[in-house]
């Protein structure tokens, strides 16, 4: 299972411009492998539009329980204080068409 999170800012809380948001961002970003890796999560991805205020992570996650776990961290509860999160499962290409030969079948 995939989730992707989105994570912004506004340009007032930009980390750039405020020391202890750089700092936990930091602080985020060098540690989310084996903060995730705690709780049997995958990091496959973050990237970030830095002039837009926005960032994508990407985790495998082997269950929402473990991934509701990983949330409660306190590095990641610190990234929420200044950052808008959206959390979505989302499905990889194979996955998708999988989903729709089902619906197919369940229609027939």
């Amino acid at each position: 299972m995939h989730v992707l999170q989105t994570l912004s800012h506004s340009a007032e809380n930009c980390p750039i411009g405020k020391p202890e948001n750089l700092e936990t961002m930091k602080n985020w970003l060098e540690n989310i492998d084996a903060l995730a890796a705690k709780h049997g999560i995958k990091v496959s991805g973050v990237w970030t539009d830095r002039w837009g205020h926005t960032s994508w992570a990407i985790y495998e996650v082997p269950n929402m329980d473990a991934f509701t776990k990983f949330e409660l961290e306190a590095e990641n509860l610190k990234v929420v204080t200044f950052n808008h999160i959206e959390t979505r499962r989302v499905t990889s290409a194979k996955e998708t068409l999988a989903f729709f030969n089902q619906c197919q079948k369940s229609k027939q």
